[in-house]
């Protein structure tokens, strides 16, 4: 008998639906006599040597669970109204452009509050080659609770490109409200983070043969971003089996109840074969609801704000009650925010009493 350890998880940390799915689409271009004044925000400096060495300590010195931090967080606040540049007028919209950079971060990923986008307006970020670019983002995209967290671009500046039919009195739709710098390198191309370390040798591809077993169900386990932090989650389903999206995790991946609404969820984040090739982070969703937490048991259950499209291939994780003690355990997860990964432990778990 076996039994996908769920637990584990928790303590280690389509086009017509709204969350982190984009409409498509390319960013008009900008005229080059224009695009050469663009304004730059430009984030304080920071080192990322000291800030790997302050996150180390921290992780070292706390007594109590945290996520996998990968990035500093800058507060910002920055709108269309006030800062930028808005260009009228180009193939029948009214363009604003600006751009983020914050000196050797190795992605950068913003978070938007008041985020009410009109019918017709179309939100663009791509990063300084435009090599990749995320978008459109629509009025499909709003949320109930006006915030919109986007996944993380590689590079140390991003341009915003905000496109609204011509004349439209209705612009100033949105604050960026966090800009996050990353001194890990969650977006490299191989395994190693700049701290030289791998996951360890515990720590196998899911798709590796070691993990067939676990086939379909590691569908089911996903990273995802809180700002500055990564853990990783779990869909799960509920007794009567109407595949509501709620996810299991830790709620030391939260500091504080409102987090969900600005975590971005990405599911298939793994090698396609047993070896060391990167996964595709465009699976996601942006936002959830908060919907069971204790501190106490290191326990929150939060519902997105839709459930992944079927070409996110979910997968809803069974559960029960009995107490049956299973013959051996499988956690799988996203260690340090690295490709999704399964350990295996043969032995028998043990029930206690943690009251």
């Amino acid at each position: 008998m076996r039994w996908l350890f769920l637990a584990s998880i928790i303590i280690l940390s389509v086009l017509n639906s709204s969350g982190q799915i984009s409409r498509g689409g390319i960013p008009l271009k900008i005229p080059v006599l224009k695009s050469k004044g663009i304004p730059v925000a430009e984030m304080p400096p920071v080192v990322n040597s000291e800030l790997r060495r302050l996150a180390e300590k921290e992780r070292r010195e706390e007594p109590f669970l945290k996520p996998f931090r990968f990035a500093h967080s800058f507060d910002v606040k920055i709108s269309p109204e006030t800062e930028g540049l808005w260009i009228s007028d180009i193939a029948g919209y009214d363009v604003w452009v600006l751009k983020l950079h914050s000196k050797g971060a190795l992605s950068l990923n913003i978070i938007f509050e008041d985020f009410h986008l009109p019918d017709g307006a179309r939100l663009f970020l791509y990063n300084r080659k435009e090599e990749f670019c995320l978008g459109a983002f629509t009025s499909l995209n709003n949320k109930v609770f006006g915030k919109f967290a986007v996944s993380p671009l590689p590079g140390d500046e991003i341009t915003v490109q905000y496109e609204v039919p011509a004349g439209l009195a209705e612009r100033f739709n949105f604050i960026i409200g966090q800009v996050n710098h990353d001194f890990t390198g969650i977006l490299k191309l191989n395994e190693y983070r700049p701290s030289g370390r791998l996951p360890g040798s515990c720590h196998i591809d899911v798709n590796c043969e070691a993990a067939k077993e676990w086939n379909d169900v590691k569908d089911a386990v996903c990273r995802f971003i809180v700002g500055s932090d990564i853990c990783t989650g779990t869909l799960v389903n509920n007794t009567s089996e109407e595949e509501k999206p709620y996810i299991l995790t830790a709620a030391h991946c939260f500091r504080r109840l409102n987090n969900p609404e600005t975590a971005l969820f990405t599911f298939n984040y793994e090698s396609p074969y047993c070896a060391v090739l990167e996964g595709d982070p465009s699976n996601s969703i942006s936002g959830a609801f908060m919907r069971a937490y204790s501190d106490s048991l290191d326990f929150a259950l939060v519902e997105l704000t839709l459930a992944p499209p079927p070409r996110f291939r979910p997968y809803y994780a069974g559960w029960n009650n009995s107490g049956s003690i299973p013959d051996s355990t499988a956690s799988i997860h996203h260690p340090q925010g690295h490709l999704k990964k399964i350990s295996v432990d043969y032995d028998k778990p043990v029930i206690n009493d943690i009251g």
